[in-house]
């Protein structure tokens, strides 16, 4: 048992380490590209994927580690802190708020969200831009933002349960007991 119990925690390693790398890739040709919000997306299903895969405690491993590797690797501060806050610690915090009323979940969810807008937008404007009105507070701002969090966590509920019920039996992946 003990045997089986450490082939599945170094599964589970190596699957963070994966996703890991490649998260960090895509995040290098996101930051470059005008793709940015499309693979702070595909970041967070990887994410979600892990939460479903690793569990959760890994999985908090693994949000700390690459937001850390993003914030020294990447040349554009702004969306390694983009990257942390949504598709690294929303995923996981998502698990939590779902398990909640549906009345009370979604009001958290998107205080919870517009607030991690506000925080990008604060840090945007006093650190990362310093005096420059590139990045603007507004009633539009926070309209649109809230509007694109609803949609982006709408697609998390929907990509990760295709995975649970369709995919990943396909795939013959899943931890094995």
């Amino acid at each position: 048992m003990l045997i089986n119990n450490n082939r599945s925690r170094s599964r589970r390693i190596a699957l963070c380490g994966i996703f890991a790398a490649l998260c960090l890739v895509f995040l290098g040709f996101g930051g470059l590209t005008l793709l940015d919000l499309s693979i702070l997306v595909v970041c967070a299903l990887m994410t979600m994927l892990l939460v479903v895969e690793a569990g959760v405690r890994m999985t908090w491993i693994y949000a700390a580690a690459t937001s850390v590797l993003a914030l020294l690797l990447l040349p554009s501060k702004l969306y390694a802190v983009e990257y942390a806050l949504f598709a690294a610690v929303y995923p996981i915090l998502k698990l939590y708020m779902e398990k909640l009323p549906a009345v009370a979940a979604y009001p958290v969810k998107i205080s919870c969200l517009d607030s991690m807008l506000l925080l990008c937008l604060v840090l945007a404007q006093k650190v990362f831009m310093a005096g420059e009105d590139y990045f603007s507070l507004s009633w539009i701002t926070v309209g649109v933002g809230t509007l694109f969090f609803i949609l982006f966590d709408v697609t998390l509920s929907l990509c990760i349960s295709l995975y649970l019920v369709k995919l990943r039996k396909k795939l013959g992946i899943g931890r094995r007991r």
